[in-house]
């Protein structure tokens, strides 16, 4: 009995993944696509860039809202309504006619988003495991590697079927999630009568400067994800080399996960965030200074260190305020990291005035930065600490 109850967390936490990767691998369908729904469209670069923030922000500004609502509804079930939405929507990409259509599939996608994550996060963080941290890291690697293999995917299918045939993939997608939906209905916790939360006047101390310093990180790593490929070109490397430093980026960072979930299971969540931001500014400023030949062992390096603590981030968090793990979850994977996505429009309109280069070199600073804040992190002060 014992045994079968161990392993329940892990069973269910599989299959999470699975949803996880399918998700953000169908979400991250439109920037492969972009400069095919630029041409036919003839969209401005201005307006290419509103559609990719309009999701940004549906995703971070919904995800504590519904994140509450979950805590309080106890209803674990809603976590595949997310991918239905998030498939159904990015299935359509290649059939929108118009800047509006385009638009509103946006804004389908992000509520897609918002929903699954906190919902999901919810269910990985409630386990009563010695080894949270490395569920959630095994979690948090399927929207990495999703949306690392989706531009492969996608440019493969359009390449070979044209654009327009996009919502064929609407049924492999939603057979997969409907999968997914049956063998997660026999591993969900029996649903709760719903609950009035305990008001919640002022956050912890803790969880706002475990905010703060996830906020700083998400900035950094969605900067050079984003710009990896032109900072490779403007340095003379291919377009192949720039694809596969985003990959190399991404992947490392979900290996990275596991090793540093793992870790603050046995260490603490600080020591292993501490840790990881020290090292992620100097393997950046090596990737910016290192010739373009010797590049993506130093990319892979750069993302182990600057992502790998984001699935222990969110364990601290939760960790902070027990009982409203939906709540913490949507604040922290939708408002901080929505924040580190808006910050793409002012990294570039910097970049355009001053040069990638000095302005990433800027950029790599920030997990530094973090460091001092995160110094005031107290693991446990959720549990009737100090509060602001």
């Amino acid at each position: 009995m014992t045994s079968r109850r161990s392993e329940l967390p892990w069973r269910r936490t599989a299959l999470l993944f699975a949803g996880h990767l399918l998700n953000d691998g169908f979400a991250a369908f439109f920037a492969p696509l972009l400069p095919l729904l630029i041409e036919r469209m003839g969209l401005s670069l201005a307006l290419a860039g509103a559609l990719g923030t309009v999701r940004i922000l549906v995703n971070s500004l919904l995800q504590p809202g519904l994140g509450h609502f979950i805590d309080r509804s106890q209803r674990p079930a809603l976590v595949v309504v997310g991918p239905m939405l998030t498939v159904a929507a990015m299935s359509f990409i290649g059939r929108a006619g118009s800047f509006g259509s385009l638009f509103v599939l946006m804004i389908v996608a992000g509520v897609g988003t918002a929903l699954f994550h906190p919902a999901a996060a919810a269910l990985v963080g409630m386990a009563d495991h010695p080894r949270r941290g490395l569920l959630m890291a095994f979690f948090s690697s399927g929207g990495t590697m999703g949306g690392a293999l989706a531009p492969l995917i996608i440019v493969t299918y359009v390449q070979a079927l044209t654009l327009e045939r996009t919502p064929w993939l609407l049924i492999p997608g939603l057979a997969l999630v409907a999968g997914i939906s049956v063998l997660l209905w026999r591993q969900l916790p029996p649903r709760a009568a719903a609950t009035r939360l305990p008001k919640l006047d002022r956050l912890p101390r803790s969880l706002v400067v475990l905010w703060l310093v996830i906020v700083l990180r998400s900035i950094a790593g969605t900067s050079y994800a984003s710009f990896l490929a032109v900072l490779v070109a403007e340095r003379g490397g291919s377009p192949l080399t720039g694809a596969a430093a985003i990959s190399v980026f991404l992947l490392f960072g979900a290996v990275a996960g596991f090793a540093a979930g793992s870790l603050s299971d046995r260490f603490g969540r600080k020591a292993v965030i501490l840790g990881s931001l020290a090292l992620a500014t100097p393997s950046l400023y090596a990737f910016l200074l290192v010739p373009v030949a010797g590049l993506l062992p130093l990319v892979a390096v750069a993302g182990f260190f600057t992502l790998g603590t984001t699935p222990v981030g969110v364990v601290a968090a939760q960790e902070c305020l027990p009982g409203r793990t939906a709540l913490v979850s949507g604040l922290v994977m939708g408002m901080a990291w929505g924040v580190g996505g808006m910050a793409l429009t002012p990294v570039g309109w910097l970049a355009d005035r001053y040069g990638l280069l000095p302005v990433m070199k800027a950029v790599a600073l920030l997990p530094a930065a973090a460091v001092p804040l995160m110094l005031f992190y107290r693991q446990g002060e959720g549990h009737g600490g100090a509060q602001v």
